[in-house]
């Protein structure tokens, strides 16, 4: 596994639950009156370490590598025949489903149309998103986000002088600010490779110091200028806690592991189901005898009656499916998730139905859009730092995103919508109900130009009135 995705190694003796976010604050304070300085760096790691191992766990769980699912490293107190070991992915299923939702539709963003600089200030914010796969990134963002509780981005200026956008693991990046925003940073440090060996960038809002770090030693390697006026280097959080979709769940997702292992290795002990021998000298040699024919002859003891017969256990099957069914439902309701082997998911349901069942997901992801938005506006406040540079004209606060949910359609109810309230509301406000508009008053002038197409019908123009014959009439009615 590469650097980039372990970020280094996990702290022996760490605690992997804790959910507090570190308290910087002391060392933004060193940060602002001394820069930085080896002492304070390695004190902001060491306080990290904590909270990155948590995300590295949870990120081992997505990956379902064994060493991040307790099931695989759990030890039984007594010696046991079979010790089947499973891991139900509920993990991956939260994760991929949120991810799919909010991030499955690209999201578009645009340039306010009433600026005097659209035209320059659009084309150049579709030049950055085009050259750095803008759509893809927002993906592996939304997917870290899911899984840890927040990831970072990067921006910095390539050897070609143009401005690129990297998306960081959050196991890798500390973002600084003594509000606690991980959005609007003051500092910010990237670090990966081995533990004790790091190698380290750390940003402010002029420049990048690297650093290779070895032991309680820091020898800088290289500093320059990043370009931009801000740091470049920062966050997106899933929500103020910086907690990942599963976490809370993530104890529940144990306990289905721990009961489908334990009931398969009993199913599975049932082939190696103990014989009892009843008033029988047995030797080994009879039982070697018997794993060969798979028959057994004994004679009998004086004066007890022979038996042969197999001890089996009897499992409560109800018991345990009634114990499952609770664990499994807790799991999507507690995270937010739909259950796709719901019923409602199977049939013809209509929209409205499934946006119902669909409610828990959609309301993480609403507040995991705001965050989003945020983050954006951040990013491109740094762009316009370096762009008005170089004599470009760009209002961060102008840009427009807008972000679709990755929902299958039901266009015969929406058409249905649309028809009954043509009349009744003003044709932009009927046209925005539509989810398969992106663009209404693109959509509006599209109409507008259709309807000038039209050739209009002349009513005065003269026609031709067939002479009335025997057996016609004037209004072109036959007589009989």
């Amino acid at each position: 596994m590469s650097g980039f995705e372990t970020g280094g190694g996990i702290t022996t003796g760490a605690t992997l639950r804790v959910f507090d976010v570190p308290d910087y604050t002391n060392e933004i304070i060193r940060l602002k009156t001394e820069g930085p300085t080896q002492e304070t760096i390695l004190k902001i790691i060491e306080k990290h370490s904590g909270h990155r191992a948590r995300m590295l766990k949870n990120y081992d769980r997505y990956k379902t590598n064994s060493r991040g699912i307790p099931i695989f490293s759990r030890q039984l107190e007594r010696d046991v025949t079979t010790d089947r070991k499973l891991n139900f992915d509920y993990v991956s299923e939260i994760v991929d489903m949120k991810t799919g939702y909010f991030a499955g539709s690209a999201a578009s963003y645009s340039y306010d149309k009433e600026t005097p600089e659209f035209k320059t200030a659009k084309q150049q914010l579709a030049d950055f998103f085009e050259r750095n796969r803008i759509a893809d990134i927002n993906m592996e963002t939304t997917k870290y986000c899911a899984i840890a509780g927040y990831s970072a981005r990067l921006i910095y200026t390539d050897k070609m002088g143009d401005d690129r956008l990297m998306y960081i693991p959050g196991h890798q990046a500390i973002l600084l600010n003594e509000d606690g925003n991980i959005i609007e940073t003051e500092f910010a440090i990237r670090y990966y490779g081995d533990e004790s060996g790091y190698i380290i960038h750390f940003y402010d809002d002029t420049t990048r110091y690297k650093y290779q770090q070895d032991g309680t030693e820091l020898r800088l390697i290289e500093q320059a200028s990043h370009n931009f006026a801000k740091c470049p280097l920062f966050g997106y959080p899933n929500n103020d806690e910086l907690m990942g979709d599963p976490d809370k769940v993530l104890e529940i997702i144990d306990a289905v592991d721990r009961t489908l292992s334990d009931v398969n290795s009993e199913i599975e002990s049932f082939r190696l189901a103990y014989m009892i021998f009843y008033g029988i000298d047995i030797n080994q040699e009879i039982l070697d005898q018997m794993m060969k024919t798979g028959a057994l002859g004994i004679p009998a003891m004086p004066g007890e009656r022979p038996l042969v017969d197999y001890l089996t256990k009897n499992l409560n099957d109800n018991v345990i499916e009634n114990h499952l069914n609770r664990l499994h439902s807790a799991i999507y309701r507690f995270s937010g998730t739909p259950d796709l082997s719901d019923e409602a998911f199977s049939g013809n349901s209509s929209g409205v139905a499934l946006k119902f069942k669909l409610f828990g997901l959609e309301t993480k992801c609403a507040r995991f859009e705001q965050k989003f938005r945020a983050a954006d506006t951040r990013m491109c406040e740094i762009l316009a730092t370096k762009w008005k540079v170089a004599g470009i004209t760009f209002n961060p606060f102008k840009v427009i995103s807008e972000f679709k949910r990755n929902f299958p359609l039901d266009l015969l109810y929406e058409i249905d919508v649309l028809s009954k309230s043509m009349g009744v509301l003003s044709e932009q406000t009927r046209l925005g109900l539509a989810s398969f508009i992106d663009d209404v008053d693109y959509e509006m002038k599209q109409m507008e130009a259709e309807r000038d197409a039209i050739e209009p019908l002349d009513l005065n123009q003269n026609k031709t009135i067939p002479s009335v014959g025997s057996g016609a009439t004037t209004d072109g009615i036959v007589s009989r």
